[in-house]
C-alpha cells in the first residue's frame, strides 16, 4: 500500500469523546467566524488585542514586541499590527545613504542574529505612530530604487485567532514509523516546540531551533497566547510522516507575536541548515499587504531561497479572515497557499479564498499534539482547560490546513529520494477534485464534524 492511499487517516474516538471535542470545535469555528461578520464580537477581538499590547509593554524586552494598530479600510474594520516605531527599507547601500534626511529620527534597529543574505534594514523612531509610520513609507517609496513599509507583525492568526483556543483530547495512536527509506527535511517556523520532552515518543529527534517558553507572562499559571502554536503544528507533520527529519524554528516572542524581519531570517536560517537536502519549510503565519506592498523582508527571504535553494519547498496558511485578499507569504507565487475545509471537505466559514490559492485541507478540529498547562491565558475569557503531560489538543484554522499538505509531501518524497519537493507536490494534487476559490482538495486528518 502507498502512503498516499493511508489518507485520510482514519478517526479512533469514542462516540464520548467526539462528543466532548464537537463542543470545544464549535466554539472556535464560531469565534472565528463571528471576528470576521459580527460587530460586536470584532470589537471583543480588538479588546483582546489591547489586553495582549499591554502584556507586551510590561513584558521584559527580550520577551516583547510591542506594537501598534494600522486600520486597513476606512471603516476600520480590518486592521494590521505593525512594530511600534520600525520601517523595513530595501535599497541598495549607496541609494540608502541617499536617503538620510528622509531618515531623520531614525536608527537602524536589524535585529541580533539578521541574516548575511538579507539586504532589507530595520530602522527604529520613536514616538511615531502607525500612520506617521505608513507615511515615513511612503515617501521613502517615492525615490527610485528603493521599497519600504513598515515592520508588519505576523501573528499566527493575522491579527489574532482571539479566544478561539484549543480543546483537550486524546491521542489519535500510538508513534509508529512509517518505514520511509528517503527522510526528508521538514522547518517549522513558529513559536518553536516546549523545551519539555514527551514520553510518548511524539516529538522523539526533533531538533529545537529556539523553544517555546509557554509561560512566561502574567498571570503565570496559564499558557502564554499562542504557545503551543508550534508543537501543534509539528504534531500534524509528524502524524503523517513521522519518519521525516522536523526542525522547529521560533521566531516569534511571547503572545504569537513576530515581525516580518524575524520570520524572514529564520526561513533562510532553515534553507541553509538544509545544506542543499530536500527540505519543505511549513509557515503557518501571516499579514496582507499594506498599501499594495507585501512584507519586504519575507518577500527578500523567498526570492532568495527560490534562487539558491531549488530543492525547497514552502508551504504557508491562506488565513482565516474569510475573505478574497491575499495574505502572505502564502500569496507569493513560488509559495503553495492552503486554505481549509471542513471535515465533510466543504469549504471552512473562515477560510482565505481565491486565486491564490493551490489547495485546502481541513482545518476544522484537528487533532494534534499540546503543551502542559491551563488555557485560556487570561482568566475571565472561557472555560478553564487543563493539559497534563503528552497532552492533545483539538484547534481550528488554516494554520493547521498547511501543516497537513507539509506533512503528505514529506511523506511522498519519504518514498522516493530522487523526487523533489515540488515534484511529490504535483503527485499529491494529481487526480484530485477542485473547490471554487480553495484550489484542489486534499483529505488527510479527518477533522471534528460539526
Amino acid at each position: 500500500m502507498t502512503i498516499a492511499s493511508r489518507w485520510p487517516l482514519p478517526d479512533r474516538r469514542s462516540a464520548t469523546q467526539l462528543a466532548n471535542d464537537q463542543e470545544d470545535v464549535r466554539r472556535q469555528v464560531v469565534k472565528l467566524t463571528d471576528a470576521n461578520t459580527d460587530e460586536s464580537a470584532r470589537q471583543q477581538q480588538n479588546q483582546l488585542v489591547q489586553r495582549i499590547l499591554q502584556r507586551q509593554r510590561t513584558a521584559a524586552t527580550a520577551q516583547a514586541t510591542p506594537f501598534l494598530h494600522l486600520p486597513l479600510d476606512n471603516a476600520g474594520d480590518r486592521v494590521s499590527l505593525v512594530a511600534s516605531g520600525e520601517l523595513v527599507v530595501d535599497a541598495d547601500p549607496a541609494t540608502l545613504d541617499a536617503l538620510g534626511p528622509l531618515l531623520s529620527g531614525y536608527q537602524p534597529a536589524d535585529r541580533h542574529g539578521r541574516s548575511p543574505h538579507r539586504r532589507t534594514r530595520v530602522f527604529r523612531a520613536h514616538a511615531k505612530t502607525a500612520e506617521q509610520l505608513r507615511a515615513d513609507a511612503s515617501r521613502l517609496r517615492s525615490h527610485n530604487g528603493v521599497e519600504a513599509n513598515v515592520n508588519t507583525i505576523v501573528p499566527l492568526g493575522y491579527v489574532t485567532k482571539g479566544d478561539s483556543y484549543p480543546g483537550s483530547t486524546v491521542a489519535p495512536a500510538a508513534f509508529a514509523t512509517n518505514g520511509a527509506t528517503a527522510p526528508v527535511r521538514v522547518a517549522i517556523i513558529d513559536t518553536g516546540i516546549t523545551a519539555e520532552q514527551r514520553t510518548d515518543g511524539w516529538d522523539s529527534g526533533v531538533i529545537r531551533a529556539g523553544t517555546d517558553p509557554v509561560n512566561v507572562l502574567a498571570p503565570l499559571d496559564r499558557i502564554d497566547w499562542f504557545a503551543g502554536h508550534g508543537t501543534f503544528a509539528t504534531g500534524i507533520v509528524r502524524q503523517i510522516a513521522p519518519d521525516c527529519d522536523v526542525a522547529v524554528y521560533r521566531f516569534t516572542t511571547t503572545d504569537g507575536l513576530g515581525t516580518d524581519e524575524a520570520a524572514a531570517d529564520m526561513m533562510i536560517q532553515a534553507a541553509e541548515d538544509a545544506n542543499g537536502e530536500r527540505l519543505i519549510i511549513n509557515a503557518s503565519f501571516g499579514t496582507p499587504a499594506i498599501d499594495g506592498v507585501p512584507p519586504l523582508a519575507i518577500q527578500e527571504a523567498i526570492n532568495h531561497i527560490t534562487e539558491q535553494h531549488p530543492s525547497v519547498l514552502i508551504i504557508a496558511s491562506a488565513g482565516n479572515d474569510g475573505r478574497d485578499q491575499p495574505l502572505y507569504p502564502a500569496a507569493f507565487p513560488d509559495v503553495v497557499a492552503v486554505g481549509a475545509l471542513n471535515s465533510d471537505l466543504t469549504p471552512a466559514s473562515f477560510t482565505n479564498h481565491g486565486t491564490w490559492v493551490d489547495c485546502a485541507a481541513v482545518g476544522v478540529g484537528v487533532i494534534s499534539t499540546f503543551v502542559e498547562g491551563k488555557l485560556p491565558p487570561e482568566p475571565g475569557i472561557g472555560t478553564d482547560i487543563t493539559f497534563g503531560a503528552n497532552s492533545w489538543a483539538t484547534w481550528s484554522g488554516t494554520s493547521f490546513s498547511a501543516p497537513q499538505i507539509t506533512g503528505a509531501v514529506a511523506a511522498l518524497c519519504g518514498e522516493d529520494p530522487a523526487l523533489t519537493p515540488r515534484q511529490a507536490l504535483d503527485q499529491l494534487f494529481a487526480g484530485r477534485p477542485t473547490a471554487p476559490g480553495l484550489g484542489k482538495v486534499i483529505h488527510i486528518l479527518p477533522g471534528t464534524p460539526l
